[in-house]
């Protein structure tokens, strides 16, 4: 590393020799982070890593030094600490007994996502990754380092909250890079004020990408989840995000930017949707702007705006009719203008058309919003043009800007007695459910949770709400809790199965299984011998995990050649045959 030793290790800038860095005041003799690679170890023999800047369930960022391309880079390392260690001063990583299978598993995703995220080179609002590669026992990747502030930190710099045309220039690039990333089925599942980052030159920029079980809560690792940016379906065990949870985290962000405030977090607003803004900040956004926010904010995800492209549509809208509010109070207004006055019978015949057009588009924009526009949404005696629900609240109603808050529900139906009796569901099995009610059903079926239950099958509903019978909206959501099953359960038989079916099997009855390996004179090399120190039929509680032991093959195979063993006729037929 001739030539690079004047690096500062927090920046890598040029220190001139110095112990503090002239640029950022770092002292070159501050330790690394604990668990982290050593300050100016190489990887590939190119970069050169930095101080650690960050770290969540899948591992680590610092900041690097490409020595080809002599410029500062971001290197992101897999270090699921959950399932590896580390020895302070070392690169190598160990993978903890009994985690190689999760690790392996994981690992593979990380790799996977990378190449996906690497593909999208086009797109200029999402940090580049341009290098991928596997060293130490684990991988990593390479992106451009940008020199930028979160979200967060701008918004606080900037008064507290920016207005609608700010936050349209920073957040409308993104939105397509997120809309064209779906297109190519690939999430984010993490935007918040934390991962949108401002650059120097003023763009924003999405970073911080996670492969998906470090952006749900039922995942094995450790999760990294923004309270009120992330959508309620990240909380419920084994609900499949899709693109309408990266619209909730971008509109929560959005939010953020022109409030100052986060929404709720979505457990919380699960009991009141209600999002608050004040009213003195609330006459800044357009009422159009207003409704789109509602829209992808809703809690429930069939209720939610599904797709980028459809917000991008909401958020440009131009709405006719425009709402104004004067101090606390709402009122619903438009601009009365004189027409010009005729100066030649021209002018006067080419005015009368475009009087005629403009009756007629508004006749029809009332009779249009009085019937809930194209959100279907109840409105106000008030007439807020945003298309929801609104109410003041305040201790005095003559009282000041800051006392007032408007809240906003998102939109009910506004079709009279468009309901159902919520059918009963309970025994149904919840698979087979979600496949009736995918497409064309009067209602949903969403899960909230799993309970042990040694009278209901596993997967079998156990209680809905609402309960039977109870009165719904058509095309509401049935939330259920599901059953595990019994919470004791029996090892099922292994031996001869692949490590990747041995891993299916026992997986499905309940078990988390990990890899262990041991030399066998029976069973082929790479063949399930049996479990460490339990046999099948052994009884254990829900989710324990077992080890699973791999065949090696014979310790002496020449010792095996020469006196060789015929298995009984049971083990041939349980022993799958090798070539």
């Amino acid at each position: 590393m001739a030539g690079y030793e004047n690096l500062c290790m927090n920046c890598m800038s040029d220190t001139a020799g110095k112990s503090e860095c002239p640029n950022c005041g770092c002292q070159s003799g501050e330790p690394q982070a604990p668990h982290a690679l050593p300050l100016r170890v190489m990887l590939q023999n190119r970069y050169i890593v930095g101080r650690m800047k960050s770290n969540n369930g899948e591992g680590m960022t610092y900041i690097g030094y490409d020595t080809v391309l002599r410029l500062p880079v971001e290197v992101r390392e897999f270090f699921p600490r959950s399932l590896c260690e580390r020895t302070d001063g070392e690169a190598d990583i160990r993978i903890l007994p009994g985690n190689e299978v999760a690790f392996n598993e994981y690992l593979a995703d990380f790799l996977s996502y990378a190449r996906d995220i690497a593909h999208l080179r086009e797109l200029s609002t999402i940090v580049q990754i341009y290098d991928i590669f596997e060293e130490n026992h684990t991988a990593y990747t390479v992106s451009e380092w940008h020199d930028s502030i979160p979200l967060r930190y701008y918004v606080e710099r900037s008064g507290g909250n920016l207005n609608w045309n700010a936050a349209r220039q920073l957040f409308m690039p993104v939105l397509s890079a997120l809309s064209t990333m779906h297109t190519a089925k690939i999430s984010h599942l993490g935007i918040s004020p934390d991962t949108l980052r401002i650059m120097k030159d003023g763009r924003m920029v999405l970073g911080s990408f996670c492969i998906a079980p470090v952006r749900r809560a039922d995942a094995d690792l450790p999760a990294d989840l923004t309270p009120g940016c992330a959508a309620i379906e990240q909380y419920v065990m084994g609900y499949v995000p899709d693109e309408s949870t990266d619209v909730y985290g971008f509109a929560a962000s959005l939010f953020f930017a022109l409030t100052g405030e986060l929404p709720q977090d979505a457990l919380k607003r699960r009991e009141d949707p209600r999002l608050l803004i004040p009213t003195n900040i609330l006459r800044t956004i357009p009422p159009h702007v207003v409704t789109a926010l509602a829209n992808a904010l809703q809690v429930m995800p069939d209720k939610r705006t599904t797709t980028f492209e459809r917000l991008r549509a909401e958020l440009s809208a131009a709405p006719t009719i425009t709402a104004t509010i004067e101090g606390p109070e709402l009122s619903e207004g438009l601009e009365n203008r004189e027409p010009p006055q005729k100066k030649e019978h021209t002018a006067a015949w080419m005015l009368i058309p475009c009087l005629v057009a403009l009756v007629l588009f508004t006749a029809v924009g009332v009779i249009w919003l009085s019937y809930g526009g194209p959100f279907i949404q109840t409105q106000t005696s008030e007439g807020l043009e945003s298309g929801a629900e609104t109410s003041l609240s305040s201790s005095d109603a003559s009282g000041g800007e800051e006392a007032a808050m408007l809240q906003l529900t998102p939109g009910e139906s506004a079709i009279p007695n468009d309901k159902i009796e919520a059918p009963n569901l309970i025994g149904q099995n919840y698979d087979s459910l979600i496949e009736v009610t995918s497409s064309g059903a009067d209602y949903q079926v969403l899960r909230s949770s799993e309970e042990f239950n040694d009278a209901v099958p596993e997967g079998e509903v156990i209680s809905q709400s609402p309960a039977p019978g109870e009165e719904m909206e058509r095309g509401g959501s049935i939330v259920v809790v599901v059953s595990k099953g019994p919470e004791i359960r029996t090892l099922p038989p292994i031996a001869g199965k692949t490590l990747a079916d041995a891993s299916t099997t026992v997986t499905a009855a309940g078990f988390v299984p990990t890899k262990a390996e041991a030399f066998s004179d029976t069973i082929p090399s790479g063949y399930a011998i049996g479990y460490q120190g339990l046999e099948e039929g052994s009884e254990l509680p829900y989710g324990s995990q077992v080890v699973i032991v791999i065949s090696k093959g014979p310790e002496n195979p020449d010792a095996l050649l020469s006196e060789p063993a015929e298995p009984s006729t049971e083990e041939q037929s349980s022993i799958p045959l090798v070539e």
